[in-house]
């Protein structure tokens, strides 16, 4: 089966660079979709997520990027309408056969006319998906393309800031050949969905239009386990690209909490250390500083930890041992933070066999920048 895109130019993107995506396909998608929990909806989730809901085969979805479309009223809603309708008209299919997702800056109206024209360019040059062009295209603050290819999934997205659970201001389209079942599609995805997209942290900010679908063109056989396998290699290259480029980030740390009593204790545990404002920027200095990060694993109050039997590690590094400094030269360990891109930072609790692994970016002075100056 041939999934085919199409870009243009609305004149949404201050730079004048492409910001309109349509992806078709011959044939239809059966498609998983899961969306920002966060509230305060954008009109494009909010309509997209009605179909969803309802339906699990889809022929066209189109991303208009630049202009979030969220807070703009009963307007807002009516042109998300008109995205699919055009899109359905250029291609002979019903208005629920199209999907649409936008990002960009909130409470601005949409242009619905450039975005309109737009759409028609797009679906009128079609060729082969190239994710590539078409994570350029969705594309807002992102510092470079996101892409990821697996043997039964490959896959594009976008994101770099208003990043955090659930899931982040990101958009990903993941694609599989695989035939499957719909009730099985949808268990491979929030399983997927929950270790990589919902496991990454920028800002601590939760997005109004962040959307994850896996789509599949329903054309071979495969091993479940080993569609699962792919499905998580490109989500989470993909949400790892994310936050490596949170804006004006320097430094990827891994956070891994080992060793707990159950997966929801070291989930929550890993998600505190990720989020502290205080380790990341101590991830940004190159500061070994492992009181942070005791302090912050001690901060999921739900979840007692033992300080006597916790260990905290960053790289190979032992910092943390028997309720005490290990005595671990810190300048080593300094060093290695500084010439390292990705910083692991592992804490064992020895009580269990659970894990989790959080992903999260330095805290920098460009983001503060960049963040202090977005709509102006």
């Amino acid at each position: 089966m041939s999934v085919l895109m199409g870009t243009a130019k609305a004149g949404l993107k201050p730079s004048g660079r492409t910001d309109l995506l349509v992806v078709y396909s011959e044939k239809p998608f059966l498609v998983s979709a899961v969306y920002t929990k966060n509230h305060f909806k954008a009109a494009p989730v909010i309509y997209s997520k009605r179909l969803t809901d309802r339906r699990t085969h889809f022929r066209a979805f189109v991303v208009n990027s630049g202009n979030a479309n969220c807070g703009t009223g009963k307007e807002g809603l009516r042109h998300a309408e008109m995205m699919a309708e055009r899109v359905a008209q250029n291609f002979g299919l019903e208005p629920e056969e199209v999907l649409v997702f936008s990002t960009g800056i909130i409470g601005v109206p949409l242009p619905i006319e450039r975005v309109l024209r737009a759409i028609d360019e797009a679906c009128s040059s079609l060729g082969p998906l190239d994710l590539r062009r078409a994570s350029e295209a969705i594309s807002t603050t992102d510092a470079y393309p996101k892409y990821a290819e697996a043997p039964l999934a490959y896959g594009f997205g976008k994101g770099a800031g208003m990043i955090h659970p659930n899931m982040a201001t990101m958009l990903a389209f993941v694609f599989t050949p695989v035939k499957v079942d719909f009730e099985t599609l949808r268990r491979l995805h929030l399983e997927v969905n929950e270790r990589t997209f919902n496991s990454i942290t920028v800002d601590g900010c939760t997005s109004t239009n962040d959307s994850f679908l896996v789509l599949s063109t329903l054309e071979g056989e495969a091993d479940p386990a080993d569609l699962k396998k792919d499905l998580y290699s490109v989500a989470l290259s993909i949400a790892k690209q994310i936050v490596a480029d949170g804006e004006g980030a320097t430094k990827v740390g891994v956070v891994e909490v080992l060793k707990a009593e159950s997966e929801e204790k070291a989930r929550a545990i890993a998600e505190k250390i990720a989020t502290s404002l205080l380790v990341k920027t101590a991830l940004f200095g190159a500061d070994p500083n492992w009181g942070r990060i005791a302090a912050a694993a001690g901060s999921a109050f739900d979840y007692p930890i033992d300080p006597d039997r916790m260990e905290i590690y960053v790289g190979d590094f032992l910092l943390f041992k028997d309720g005490r400094p290990a005595g671990t030269d810190l300048e080593r360990v300094a060093e290695f933070m500084r010439t390292h891109k990705e910083v692991p930072i592992r804490v064992v609790l020895n009580e269990g066999d659970a894990s989790w692994t959080y992903y999260t970016s330095d805290l920098t002075y460009d983001y503060v920048r960049l963040n202090a100056e977005y709509t102006t």
